[in-house]
């Protein structure tokens, strides 16, 4: 399988050790306590020391295909192996801790390279996080020629296909093309078996023959367990008169288009009294910057992210500047508690600023592509074409460009949660008890 590269996620293989975890994992979220209408929520996600054991439910043993389900001790790794396990894209990591918290069945974590006995022999069922890979940056022939060997059957949770915009077609290598029908072929029932990002992708889909897929948003919109998250998210982006401390999802040094925006944001996010962050997410060189990783990275390459972010600072001074504001977070809730401390996270890093919300802070997402307008569009979070700042870039004028309407976000994701828990039942998955109760 290729890497996919320059993108907001991506899912390569992890681990070539061949090893697999226990037989069960630690669940990410306490979902005893986040479906009890009586339990008061006191954060956006509840640390769990329990074992997921699916041996009161009727269902298949899950193998999910993601190396880990945690890092470890991660401020002590190598960056290579750290980057190889967040799939070379921290915002992975978000919709991984999601469906990993609403799958209940009893699951292990396999990497996607694993062999296809190792399949048949850990699992009844195949989950497949899935991020951007319908699209001409990816060739999954290998992997299409694995799960075929393995048949096993599969369910695809988050689908999406990658063009410039709506008005596109995406261009599928054979491989890619391949691996698709598989995923379409492997199906437990005859209900759909892949839920996309949404209905772009459907069409795209169609248009290829592989039709009956399911439009469903992104998981990681169901990582807060609580029932009125948008009047959460309302009343503490309404609580204040201005914006003041400021997370800037930070996008990558290649998008020129994007850079007098980011200048804009970062100046505001630098403010001496507010102090804010730069969270990086992909690709390696981005992210080497928030863990003073400079001597691994080229001159050139780092005279350009200086160039993307500061370029009025001296190359001593932006490597200060990058100690100070530069951040990349390898578990969610770290990643969500961080996002807490400020007003607004705003950037082209739709995971970025998609956990801010679930931390139940205010964010804006800058669309660059179909795939993040997409995301958007069927997950309620606020967004707005980069194509449209077209002037000077203020907290003032942030603040208006933000329209979120709680009742309507709360409203929307308890259906778009009753269309996820239909899928997951259809597909002989159990879902959590805190996402059966966001649903109900």
């Amino acid at each position: 399988m290729r890497v996919v590269k320059n993108d907001e996620d991506s899912v390569p293989g992890a681990s070539e050790d061949g090893t697999l975890p226990q037989n069960s994992v630690k669940a990410p979220m306490t979902e005893q306590n986040a479906a009890s209408e009586d339990f008061p929520v006191e954060s956006p996600v509840a640390a769990s020391n329990i074992i997921v054991d699916a041996s009161r439910f009727s269902a298949p043993r899950v193998a999910l295909l993601w190396q880990t389900p945690s890092l470890g001790l991660y401020s002590n790794t190598k960056f290579d192996t750290l980057y190889k396990g967040i799939g070379h894209n921290n915002g992975n990591l978000a919709f991984v801790y999601a469906i990993a918290s609403h799958v209940a069945n009893t699951k292990v974590f396999m990497p996607w390279h694993s062999k296809p006995e190792a399949l048949r022999a850990a699992a009844d069922l195949l989950v497949i996080p899935c991020a951007n890979q319908l699209g001409a940056h990816t060739d999954l022939g290998v992997m299409a020629d694995n799960l075929a060997a393995a048949g096993v059957p599969i369910v695809a949770i988050g689908l999406g296909a990658q063009t410039k915009g709506y008005g596109e077609d995406m261009q599928l290598s054979e491989g890619t093309h391949r691996w698709a029908e598989t995923l379409a072929r492997l199906k437990v029932s005859s209900d759909a078996n892949i839920l996309t990002r949404g209905a772009y992708t459907v069409e795209q889909l169609n248009k290829i023959g592989i039709v009956g897929a399911q439009s469903g948003g992104c998981p990681s919109h169901f990582i807060n367990p609580a029932r009125d998250l948008g009047a959460r998210i309302a009343a503490n982006w309404n609580g204040g008169d201005t914006i003041r401390s400021i997370t800037v999802a930070a996008g990558h040094q290649a998008w020129g288009y994007m850079r007098p925006i980011e200048h804009q944001l970062i100046a505001m996010m630098m403010d001496p009294l507010y102090p804010g962050q730069y969270v990086v997410q992909s690709m390696s060189d981005m992210i080497k910057i928030s863990r003073n990783e400079f001597a691994s990275i080229q001159d050139e390459i780092l005279d350009r992210i200086r160039n993307h972010t500061v370029p009025h600072y001296s190359r001593e001074e932006f490597l200060g500047w990058c100690r100070r504001y530069a951040r990349s977070y390898y578990d969610i809730p770290a990643w969500m508690d961080s996002l807490r401390q400020h007003d607004l996270t705003i950037g082209a890093r739709y995971h970025g600023v998609a956990l801010a919300l679930q931390a139940e802070k205010m964010g804006l997402t800058i669309t660059i592509d179909s795939r993040t307008r997409e995301l958007c569009e069927n997950t309620g979070v606020p967004h707005v074409s980069h194509e449209q700042l077209t002037g000077p870039l203020t907290r003032q004028a942030l603040k208006k460009l933000v329209a979120f309407n709680a009742k309507k976000y709360d409203a929307f994701r308890r259906s778009m949660a009753q269309k996820y828990v239909a899928f997951l039942q259809n597909n002989s998955v159990a879902p959590a008890p805190f996402l059966l109760n966001l649903a109900r």
